[in-house]
């Protein structure tokens, strides 16, 4: 098992998302965020974008996109994305950030437990200090029985997890515990998902 977000292989996998479709939770963010044609000039930042393919979308429906990953390896595919979307890209730890853009959505598929805890609890708060008000909230997050809970990630618990969304609106929190594969083949999944707005 790797001990540490920093063994992992993030290039490689991110390399092997080139072409899957946009993932349900950047949908689902959209519609909660508000009816159709109702995103122009509306500020998206996306965390752990990956070769973009969130990102595109976002900006395809009518956000401009702040994106961060630790990966270099998908600069070049998000420069090229920023030739034809308003999409500004940063390569950096995710808890090595200090400040964010005020949006009106936050997205992260499957990021954010790879901060590790020691750093997590103050970038949680910058996320929610750069959320406006009526803007939305969208992550997911591994569950604290996941194989991946012994490494040096953020794996909450329900409790730990709900207390974390408090004073949001929690407008879904579907938690979901199966066997299945990860790109590094067979795992036990314990995965949360939340879509909350701030009042």
């Amino acid at each position: 098992m790797q001990s540490s977000s920093a063994d992992r292989d993030f290039g490689a996998y991110n390399i092997a998302q080139q072409g899957r479709p946009v993932r349900p939770l950047a949908k689902r963010a959209v519609e909660a965020r508000s009816a159709p044609g109702e995103t122009a000039a509306c500020v998206a930042v996306e965390l752990g974008s990956g070769v973009g393919i969130e990102a595109a979308y976002l900006a395809s429906v009518g956000f401009r996109v702040h994106s961060y990953d630790v990966d270099a390896g998908v600069e070049e595919a998000m420069r090229a994305l920023a030739e034809s979307h308003p999409i500004q890209h940063r390569t950096v730890r995710l808890e090595e950030l200090t400040e964010l853009p005020d949006a009106d959505l936050i997205l992260s598929c499957a990021t954010l437990s790879f901060v590790p805890r020691a750093g997590f609890a103050e970038l949680w708060q910058l996320l929610r200090d750069a959320l406006r008000h009526g803007g939305v909230l969208a992550v997911d997050l591994f569950g604290q029985r996941d194989d991946w809970a012994g490494t040096d990630g953020f794996y909450p618990g329900r409790a730990e997890l709900e207390g974390l969304l408090a004073g949001l609106d929690v407008l879904a929190l579907d938690e979901r515990e199966y066997d299945g594969r990860s790109f590094a083949g067979p795992k036990h999944w314990h995965t949360f998902q939340v879509i909350a707005r701030r009042r």
